[in-house]
């Protein structure tokens, strides 16, 4: 698998993909944690944002799930 170039979107957060998983880097002084996202969970995540940006317009918010 080719990994693509990594994208700083700040904040300290790192972007990059190994072919298969969006893979998310934090790096804060000399530690660093990854996440690495299936495309279902990055689908997840996208509609999650999307959640918000409605709530945020319509100032409604939806209390998380146990």
């Amino acid at each position: 698998m080719t990994e693509f170039e990594t994208r700083y979107l700040g904040d300290g957060v790192y972007a990059s993909c190994d072919g298969c998983h969006i893979i998310l880097d934090l790096r804060i002084q000399d530690n660093t944690t990854r996440i690495a996202l299936e495309p279902a969970v990055l689908d997840e995540l996208i509609r999650y944002r999307k959640d918000l940006l409605i709530a945020a317009k319509d100032g409604t918010r939806k209390e998380s799930k146990p």
